[in-house]
């Protein structure tokens, strides 16, 4: 029974260590990390699945269009297109 304390004593503490590390690392890894991303602003977004903060662009930054003209392809006719029984059979 005397040897069987230190032993078990050792296994808690080599549990509780694994444990607290493993903690640490996620909140070194993931939650710190996002936690500045967030505290960045509304511009700013957090994937959680790659782990990156990005900021966040409109569309028309992207594609340089001005914000004041209005949307195009509106018009139902010019939205359609050819369907696939109309096609020409070869």
């Amino acid at each position: 029974m005397k040897s069987t304390i230190p032993r078990l004593q050792k296994i808690f503490f080599a549990v509780f260590l694994g444990a607290t590390l493993s903690v640490f690392c996620f909140h070194y890894f993931y939650v710190w990390p996002r936690d500045r991303c967030v505290a960045r602003g509304s511009d700013y977004a957090w994937a959680g699945r790659w782990m990156k903060c990005a900021k966040l662009y409109s569309i028309e930054t992207l594609t340089q269009r001005p914000l004041n003209v209005p949307p195009i392809n509106t018009d139902p006719r010019k939205m359609e297109g050819p369907r696939a029984e109309h096609s020409p059979k070869k």
